[in-house]
């Protein structure tokens, strides 16, 4: 038990450090919101496809039991709502408001499946929550209502997945990423104009599409079977720490002391919390 909680612990937190490039890449990439889902979609149900060939071989790529549609249509709106909260306001603001999801993840779990979360949990959550305040407290000036109120949306579908994933904890729902991919691809199409693109943006959004999100939503989805959905959400508050550092390292935008002091405070709870649950 304590080795499977850690090999869950670990493999959500690495998923978690590679999609902290996720606001970078798209901030990096020249294109309209439609034709980055078109290809964020389409490329990374590809490239889990060819992942779930060689894992799975022989196991269909789409299931039609209510568990996968849910976890496919969960993810694509996820998707669509974090896109376009990034081109309709800060991506600190879009961060800040994201983090909330561990609470939601806590109590979705808790209505719907029955899962209840510890106490240490809860602290831990507290705590991050207020080392993510902390490290957002300079960025809430003239906040867009519109990205805001999308960052909320992806906050609550993101954890309605992991709580639905953490549901079936015996199944690996990696190949429902499949068809949120093509989900995401068809209904942005008709708005995109995908063959836009040019130089570099290739480059980023191929970066994007074919390694960090495919990657990284493959090692998170693998998470809820072997920790909880609260657990999930809160190490998903990592991104939100990155996230200002990414930005210092490629863009030359350097963190705020508070940054450096809020980002320290949830890396070390996250490492403490984690520790403590593996030792029992």
């Amino acid at each position: 038990m304590n080795s499977e909680y850690l090999k869950g612990f670990l493999l959500t937190a690495l998923g978690v450090l590679v999609l902290s490039f996720d606001a970078l890449l798209i901030r990096l990439i020249d294109a309209d919101s439609f034709s980055l889902l078109f290809w964020r979609g389409l490329l990374m149900s590809l490239t889990v496809a060819f992942w779930c060939r060689y894992r799975y071989p022989g196991k269909p790529f789409f299931y039609r039991d209510w568990p996968s549609i849910r976890s496919a249509g969960l993810y694509a709106l996820c998707s669509i709502f974090f896109v376009s909260a990034i081109n309709h306001t800060s991506v600190a603001n879009v961060l800040v408001i994201i983090s909330a999801q561990p609470l939601f993840a806590a109590l979705i779990a808790r209505v719907f499946i029955g899962e209840k979360s510890s106490a240490s949990t809860w602290v831990a959550i507290i705590i991050c929550m207020l080392g993510i305040v902390w490290v957002m407290k300079d960025s809430w000036s003239a906040p867009s209502l519109t990205g805001d109120l999308l960052a909320f949306c992806c906050a609550i579908c993101l954890s309605a997945k992991f709580v639905n994933d953490r549901a079936v904890k015996h199944r690996d729902m990696t190949p429902a990423l499949i068809t949120a991919g093509l989900f995401i691809a068809i209904t942005s199409l008709p708005n995109a104009s995908p063959l836009a693109l040019s130089g570099a943006d290739w480059g980023w959004m191929l970066l994007l599409c074919v390694i960090v999100i495919p990657i990284a939503f493959v090692l998170i989805t693998l998470g809820p079977t072997r920790i909880s959905a609260a657990e999930v959400g809160m190490l998903m508050l990592l991104e939100t720490v990155f996230g200002p550092l990414l930005v210092w390292l490629f863009i030359n935008e350097a963190p705020s002391p508070s940054a450096l002091q809020g980002g320290g405070v949830v890396i070390v709870t996250l490492l403490l919390h984690g520790y403590l649950k593996w030792r029992k």
